[in-house]
């Protein structure tokens, strides 16, 4: 496969990420124009899980089920999806916990206070979401980027 396989999964991942607005219905509320928004973290599909089997898929197909670089794609999606599914709920908790802290004080010492992200991970379907939609997008850049031109 000549193609340039790192990527695949770079694209794919932005454009789970540029999803997320539609899927989410955050396009009610936010502007298309406001260039610096862009939605952080959480919500369908996890453009995490999206880039991690993407990443999988393309050096499955390169490499073969059972290459040295196959068994590290697959680490490093199982490390991701812990941290989407796992880890960054738990870091959300911890975000809420302290944003109720910060509430109490008074309100010229939480000027200067970033605001804390509560929702930080991935609910399991979102992460299901990004899953099939790395693996659809990645087999479906491919296919078009290997057929014969006619």
């Amino acid at each position: 496969m000549n193609l340039p396989v790192f990527l695949i999964p770079i694209v794919v991942g932005l454009i789970a990420q540029g999803l997320k607005p539609l899927i989410n219905r955050e396009w009610h509320t936010h502007r298309f124009d406001d260039v610096g928004y862009m939605p952080r973290y959480g919500g369908m599909p996890s453009a995490h899980t999206a880039f991690a089997f993407s990443l999988a898929t393309v050096v499955a197909l390169a490499d073969g089920f059972f290459s040295a670089s196959f068994a590290m794609a697959v680490g490093l999606t199982i490390f991701i999806l812990d941290d989407a599914l796992r880890m960054r709920i738990f870091l959300g908790r911890h975000g809420i916990a302290l944003q109720k802290l910060v509430n109490k004080l008074p309100a010229q010492e939480r000027r200067d206070l970033p605001y804390l992200e509560s929702h930080l991970g991935h609910k399991p379907l979102e992460a299901v979401g990004g899953a099939i939609l790395g693996i659809v997008l990645t087999l479906v850049v491919i296919l078009f980027l290997t057929a014969p031109l006619n």
